[in-house]
C-alpha cells in the first residue's frame, strides 16, 4: 500500500511539472520577448496594432500595408522601452512603454524591430533629442499635418532620422496632402531587419 502511495505522489509531482513546464513554454511563446543582446538603442519597431485607429493608418501605406505604429527603442537597466507618438489609455503625447507591453499580443498582430545605419555620433544625438521631447512634453498631433510643432508617431521618425543622419525618408502624398505613412520609414531603404515577430522567440 505504502508503494502504491510512493507510485501515485511521484506520478503527480511528475504530471505537476510537465504542466508547468508546458505553462511556461506557452508563457514564452505568447510573450513578445527577444533576445537583449540582439537590439541597440535607436532602433525602430514596427507594430500592427489591433485597435481602430492602427487599422485605419495602416492603410494610408501606398506601397506595403503590414504596420500601422512605430517607435524608438531604448534599453535601460536591461529592459527594453519604445518610445512612442500615441493617443491612448487617456495619454496623449511622447508616451514611454516597455518593449513587451509594446508588441503584447492582446494590442499587436505582428512587429519588426528594424536598425538604419547609423553612426554612433547621430544615434547619440537623436537620442538626446527624444529626451528632449519626452521632458518637453511634445503634442500628439491629431491633425496629422507637417511642421506643425507636434508630431504623429511615423512623423517623429521620420523627422529625427532625417535630421540626424544622411538617410532621407519620402514623404507620400494624396493631392495636396503630404505625411509620413509606416512603409516610409522602411519601403526600399537601407534598413536591417533585426527580429520579426513570426520568428521563434528567444528569452
Amino acid at each position: 500500500m505504502k508503494g502504491f502511495k510512493w507510485i501515485l505522489l511521484l506520478t503527480i509531482v511528475a504530471n505537476a511539472a510537465i504542466i508547468l513546464r508546458l505553462i511556461s513554454i506557452s508563457q514564452v511563446a505568447d510573450s513578445s520577448i527577444v533576445n537583449m543582446n540582439s537590439i541597440q538603442d535607436g532602433d525602430i519597431v514596427l507594430r500592427d496594432s489591433k485597435s481602430l485607429i492602427g487599422s485605419q493608418f495602416k492603410k494610408m501605406s501606398q506601397h506595403d500595408k503590414k504596420f500601422s505604429h512605430a517607435g524608438i527603442i531604448r534599453k535601460e537597466n536591461g529592459t527594453a522601452f519604445v518610445y512612442h507618438m500615441a493617443n491612448e489609455n487617456g495619454q496623449s503625447g511622447l508616451l514611454k512603454s516597455k518593449l513587451n507591453d509594446f508588441v503584447n499580443t492582446q494590442v499587436c498582430r505582428s512587429y519588426e524591430i528594424v536598425r538604419y545605419p547609423l553612426k554612433d555620433n547621430m544615434r547619440t544625438q537623436l537620442l538626446n533629442q527624444v529626451d528632449l521631447l519626452l521632458t518637453d512634453k511634445i503634442h500628439f498631433d491629431d491633425e496629422f499635418v507637417l511642421n506643425n510643432q507636434s508630431y504623429y508617431c511615423s512623423e517623429l521618425i521620420a523627422d529625427l532620422i532625417n535630421t540626424y543622419s544622411s538617410i532621407r525618408i519620402p514623404y507620400s502624398q494624396i493631392g495636396d496632402y503630404k505625411y509620413y505613412a509606416i512603409d516610409n520609414l522602411y519601403y526600399q531603404l537601407p534598413i536591417q531587419i533585426i527580429h520579426n515577430s513570426n520568428e521563434v522567440k528567444i528569452n
